[in-house]
């Protein structure tokens, strides 16, 4: 079990793709994906919640980093996480109407680098996308879980 400094701020960065199944078995249709997210059907992956509890049960600070646009899918996103048990997580960051345009990997890295001038440390970035782990400030170790339904340039 790690122990830090109280006055430090330790961080495990994860993204929300990676915690709650949001996809089907079909190919990738990002307004098919829309309509189905705002219902709020999106299910935990068991390993990830077990994960996440370990984090929080270790003292880790959980930045939860998402592409998902804030606007139209945040409340459904928040309401969905906690019903699945992600609760105790220290952020929850979605697109906003600044970051519309970029890229993944810019949007997500411009976001690390933020979080790092707050005085986060990152440990470890999990995701489903290599966009999620590539470009700027991605930790100290990443962790690509797998998805072979669909790819995010």
């Amino acid at each position: 079990m790690c122990k830090f400094a109280h006055d430090r701020k330790i961080l495990f960065l994860t993204i929300v793709k990676s915690e709650i199944y949001t996809y089907r078995c079909e190919p990738y249709d990002p307004p098919a994906f829309r309509a189905w997210a705002v219902k709020g059907w999106c299910t935990a992956i068991p390993p990830v919640l077990k994960l996440f509890n370990k984090l929080i049960d270790n003292g880790f600070k959980v930045i939860l980093l998402t592409g998902r646009d804030q606007e139209s899918l945040g409340q459904v996103t928040v309401d969905n996480l906690h019903n699945q048990g992600f609760i105790a997580y220290e952020r929850l960051i979605m697109r906003t109407a600044a970051y519309k345009g970029q890229s993944a990997v810019m949007y997500k890295s411009n976001i690390r680098k933020q979080l790092e001038d707050e005085g986060y440390k990152i440990w470890g970035n999990v995701g489903d996308q290599w966009s999620d782990l590539q470009g700027n400030s991605s930790g100290n170790r990443t962790f690509k879980l797998p998805n072979p339904m669909y790819f995010v340039p």
